[in-house]
C-alpha cells in the first residue's frame, strides 16, 4: 500500500458562521491586535502570552474571540510559578474585566491539569485576578504577575 504526502494542506476555517460578522486579523497582525484588545478589556498585556499566532477573531456584538496557533504550547508564569497548556484553538467571551466560556487553556495546579473556564479582575480588589474552573477551584494572583516588561 502505498501512501501520499499532501502538502500546503490548510488548516480548517474556524467558526464560518460568525466569520462575516468579525474582525479577523491573521499572522503577526493577529498576535498585536489580540494583545491590544485584551489590554482594551482591562486584561494585562501577559495573560495570553501566545507564540505563532496564525489567526485572531472578534465579533464585537457577542464579545467572542478565538485565537488559533501553529500548535499547542505551554508557558511558564514565573512570578506567580504556574504553568499554563494552550491548545491550537483558544476561545473565550470577553468583556470588561471579565473572559467565560474559556476552552483550550489548562492550569497546573496541585499536579493536575485544571481546565480555566473563567478570568476576571475582581471588582473589590482590582489588583488580584481570579482563575476558575469548571470544576469549582479558583486562584487569585496579583495582576501584576501578568504583566509583560516592554
Amino acid at each position: 500500500m502505498a501512501t501520499a504526502l499532501v502538502e500546503n494542506v490548510e488548516k480548517p476555517q474556524y467558526f464560518p458562521e460568525m466569520r462575516e460578522k468579525a474582525i479577523i486579523n491573521f499572522g503577526q497582525e493577529a498576535a498585536i491586535k489580540s494583545r491590544e484588545l485584551f489590554e482594551a478589556f482591562h486584561f494585562p498585556n501577559g495573560l495570553l502570552p501566545l507564540q505563532k499566532v496564525v489567526e485572531g477573531g472578534w465579533v464585537e456584538e457577542t464579545g467572542f474571540v478565538w485565537l488559533v496557533t501553529e500548535e499547542a504550547q505551554k508557558h511558564h508564569f514565573v512570578k506567580p510559578d504556574r504553568i499554563s497548556k494552550y491548545d491550537e484553538l483558544v476561545t473565550c467571551t470577553i468583556s470588561p474585566r471579565r473572559m467565560k466560556d474559556i476552552r483550550g487553556v489548562k492550569a497546573k495546579d496541585m499536579g493536575i491539569w485544571v481546565p480555566v473556564n473563567e478570568i476576571y479582575i475582581d471588582e473589590k480588589k482590582p489588583d488580584k485576578i481570579v482563575f476558575k474552573s469548571i470544576m469549582g477551584l479558583s486562584r487569585s494572583f496579583p495582576v501584576s504577575d501578568y504583566v509583560l516588561d516592554e
